[in-house]
C-alpha cells in the first residue's frame, strides 16, 4: 500500500506523542511505587545494621542463616513471627522517624530503620 508522505508524517508523530505520553505515565507510576529494600540477617547480625529510607519504604528482612531462627521486635509493635533460613518478614515505614529495633530471641543483635521525608 502505498502512503502519502503526509499521512505517514501524521502517523508517525502521533506515535511518537503516544509514546511520550505513555513514557510520562510510565515513569510517575514508577515514581509512585514504593520500594521495598532488604536487610540480610547472617552470622547473627542485621546487614545493613542501619537504613535510611523514605516515607512509604518497605523493608524485608530476609533470614540467611543456616538453621538459626529470627524475629524483628520494635517498641511500637507485637514481635514478627519467628522466620526461619530462606524465609522472610516485612513492615512498611509511613511515618517519619527512627525506629531501632532488635531480634526477640537474640536481642544482642541491633538494627535501626531512620525513615525520611520523601524527596521533592
Amino acid at each position: 500500500m502505498n502512503v502519502p508522505a503526509v499521512q505517514r508524517s501524521r502517523r508517525a508523530g502521533f506515535a511518537r506523542l503516544i509514546g511520550w505520553v505513555g513514557a510520562a505515565f510510565g515513569f510517575a507510576a514508577a515514581r509512585a511505587q514504593p520500594a521495598t529494600v532488604e536487610v540480610h540477617i547472617r552470622d547473627m547480625r542485621f546487614e545493613p545494621a542501619e537504613l535510611r529510607v523514605p516515607v512509604g519504604t518497605t523493608v524485608r528482612w530476609i533470614n540467611r542463616e543456616k538453621r538459626t531462627s529470627h524475629s524483628v521486635l520494635f517498641a511500637d509493635l507485637p514481635e514478627s513471627p519467628r522466620f526461619f533460613p530462606d524465609e522472610h518478614w516485612e513492615r512498611r515505614f509511613d511515618q517519619v522517624g527512627a525506629y531501632p529495633y532488635v531480634c526477640g530471641p537474640h536481642p544482642e543483635m541491633r538494627g535501626r530503620v531512620v525513615v525520611e521525608s520523601s524527596p521533592g
